[in-house]
């Protein structure tokens, strides 16, 4: 059996371990990046004496054209914009918008939308230019005025980031748990029909009719129905992620061209088209194995290879549009190996747990209790080498998953994202014990009480069979001897002793027999279990972010964007400093500063006061902006956060002997 399993592990090894290094020698290349804006014309903050035609706005990244926009509009929230912005046909990085003639003098608000045709990320800003009045002076927002607020989605909150369940996440929950459950199980099949069957049917002989009908039950009941559920499930995550995409907009996530859209650019879309062709020429394999009553031998047995290469393509498909992807670039690669081997080892011991209990256990109900039996001890041997494989696996790729995603214990009860993680453990650790307690307790109990019910079984034949021999001798003679009577009587005797016994035997199998497969029925479901956690992980990714963290935070105010205020001291300690950002959130924002002098404790005025802001999740640059005093005490300004997350603003105070008294506010900016 060792040479046996060797030769079909070295198949499996030969499809597996070129696949792991096309991953790591081709996506390097990818980053999980985001569409930047690099510059723009007008420029931000841009005076101009003249209104434009345009705007022009330059990225990072190539844009995806379907979701990619822009809006401009004025201090009164009205758009001026003509509702024509694209992305450039002779360059994916730049967008344009034409304004409406004639602008007259106002503060206008650019704020757009960007969808990385990269990596399929969204990202939403906004900047200021202004167009003077006819005396040059400059217009200005009124404070505390928030123009642009949910303009394009912008305020929607989402179960990706807040790790609630509103209508958008539970789409995702449900498609993304169809796909992954339809493909480990279909993988599972595979493994099993090449590993499990095979095999076994090579070395025992007398299993192979089973063997053989459990292999036609799956191609007759479930590959096909399961292949149609994997395609199906997979046109829903594209309608779910319309749905992340529109803010839960139903009308314009089912548009055409936004589901178009999807399907056919950026990353996310190539995964997608991917996932489709793979399960389609798996369809179109199965239905040739249903329809085709007679087929080369070379073929028939070609097509369980193929079949388990179509698996690992689609494995590789679902892990480059998954969460695992949302990594940084340096451990990308690493990040999806990982993701693809923990989606085999799944395969491995939850996908052949499906099958023996969709599959295999109700093939062998249509059969003795002796043959169920010795299939169960003779068979599922075979399971245990994948079955400590997935295991292994998925014990060590878990570890590493979580750790490319979260950065604290903390995040295991702070986020969604990582009280999902901690049930997933538990249910696994659930899954390992039941597993342990079937393959190290229950099925040696029924492989040894099969080999007694067998000899038991076996001795009562030769006994009969003695029996009706020495009848047909009896039969022939003439006269019976009193001799001949008295060995007659004793044969009945131990006949019925073993009759006994071997009903003794038979119960007692019975009772194992059903215990083990009772427990091989239902330890599925928590396999089950376990992938829903795999689709809520990828539900609630979002929840790890800063963006994330953001969100929580707002939801907890009620969804209601308030002022975060907050006081410092400079770091000479020469002056306390108050900062008011209104309303906190991405977009444009009004800061007010006030300087309390700590050697008289008074307000001061008659300072300099200028604010750095800068985004520490990525590199965005850092904006200026001088405030103004307002003659009630205060500094004045306004400039803009152009996306959510983890911002740092650094205060920075000029006295008049030109000396420079800095502070720096850290915080986490909602959407």
């Amino acid at each position: 059996m060792a040479s046996i399993f060797t030769r079909r592990i070295g198949k499996l090894m030969k499809l597996a371990v070129p696949l792991a290094f096309l991953l790591m020698l081709l996506f390097p290349t990818l980053a999980s990046a985001h569409a930047i804006l690099l510059r723009s014309d007008p420029e931000k903050d841009a005076q101009l004496s003249t209104p434009p035609k345009q705007v022009r706005m330059w990225f990072s990244e190539a844009l995806n054209p379907a979701f990619s926009t822009a809006v401009v509009i004025n201090a009164n929230n009205v758009r001026v914009d003509k509702r024509d912005a694209h992305v450039s046909a002779s360059d994916n990085t730049e967008m344009d918008v034409s304004l409406s003639p004639n602008l007259p003098p106002a503060v206008y608000i650019v704020i757009y939308r960007t969808d990385s045709a990269v990596d399929g990320h969204v990202l939403r800003g906004s900047f200021i230019f202004y167009v003077k009045n006819p005396d040059g002076t400059v217009p200005t927002l009124n404070p505390g005025s928030n123009p642009g607020a949910n303009v394009l989605g912008g305020g929607n909150l989402t179960g990706l980031y807040t790790g609630q369940i509103d209508g958008p996440t539970l789409v995702n929950l449900i498609m993304v748990t169809l796909v992954e459950l339809g493909a480990v199980f279909w993988m599972g099949a595979q493994l099993w029909l090449n590993f499990v069957l095979a095999l076994s049917s090579e070395k025992h002989q007398e299993e192979r009719s089973i063997n053989e009908e459990v292999q036609r039950r799956f191609e007759r009941k479930f590959s096909l129905p399961t292949l149609l559920v994997i395609l199906l499930a997979n046109i829903g995550v594209i309608f779910g992620q319309a749905l992340n995409l529109t803010g839960g907009d139903v009308s314009s996530a089912f548009a055409p061209n936004t589901l178009i859209g999807l399907a056919t650019s950026g990353r996310f879309g190539f995964y997608w088209m991917a996932r489709e062709i793979i399960v389609l020429l798996a369809i179109a394999i199965t239905l040739y194995m249903l329809f085709s009553k007679r087929r080369p031998v070379a073929v028939n047995s070609a097509l369980p290879l193929v079949n388990l290469l179509l698996g690992c393509l689609l494995f590789i498909a679902i892990t480059m549009s998954s969460h695992a992807a949302a990594v940084s670039s340096n451990i990308l690669a690493f990040a999806i190996i990982v993701n693809w081997l923990h989606l085999m080892a799944a395969a491995l011991w939850v996908g052949g747990m499906f099958y023996i209990a969709t599959t295999y256990l109700p093939v062998l109900g249509k059969h003795s209790l002796g043959e169920r039996a010795r299939s169960l001890a003779t068979v599922l041997p075979y399971f245990s080498p994948l079955a400590i494989a997935g295991v292994i696996i998925m014990a060590i790729t878990g570890p590493f998953s979580a750790t490319f995603h979260m950065t604290s214990w903390s995040q295991f009860i702070d986020t969604a994202y990582g009280r999902t993680l901690a049930v997933k453990i538990l249910l696994v650790g659930a899954l390992l014990v039941t597993s342990a307690y079937h393959v190290g307790i229950l099925r040696p109990r029924v492989k040894k009480e099969y080999k007694k019910y067998a000899y038991a079984v076996a001795r009562l034949q030769t006994v009969e069979e003695a029996e009706v021999e020495e009848g047909s001798v009896t039969g022939q003679a003439t006269l019976a001897s009193q001799q001949g009577t008295t060995t007659t009587i004793e044969t009945n005797r131990k006949t019925r002793r073993l009759s006994q016994q071997v009903k003794l035997r038979e119960n007692r199998l019975a009772g194992k027999t059903r215990r083990l497969e009772r427990v091989l029925r239902w330890e599925p479901l928590l396999g089950v279990a376990v992938l829903v956690c795999v689709g809520l992980l990828n539900a609630f990714g979002g929840t790890l972010t800063p963006i994330g963290a953001a969100a929580q935070q707002q939801q907890q105010k009620g969804n209601k964007n308030q002022p975060y205020v907050t006081t410092v001291r400079t770091t000479d300690g020469k002056f306390t400093v108050t900062l008011n950002v209104n309303p906190d959130r991405f977009g444009t924002n009004v800061f007010t500063v006030t300087v309390v002098d700590n050697s008289t404790g008074k307000q001061t005025t008659n300072v300099g006061v200028a604010l750095y802001d800068t985004m520490l999740d990525m590199d965005m640059g850092t904006s200026n902006v001088n405030l103004q005093p307002d003659g009630k005490g205060h500094f004045t300004g306004t400039d803009d956060f152009s996306m959510g997350g983890d911002w740092q603003v650094r205060i920075q105070i000029r006295t008049p002997d030109n000396t420079l008294h800095e502070a720096t506010v850290k915080l986490v900016v909602p959407f």
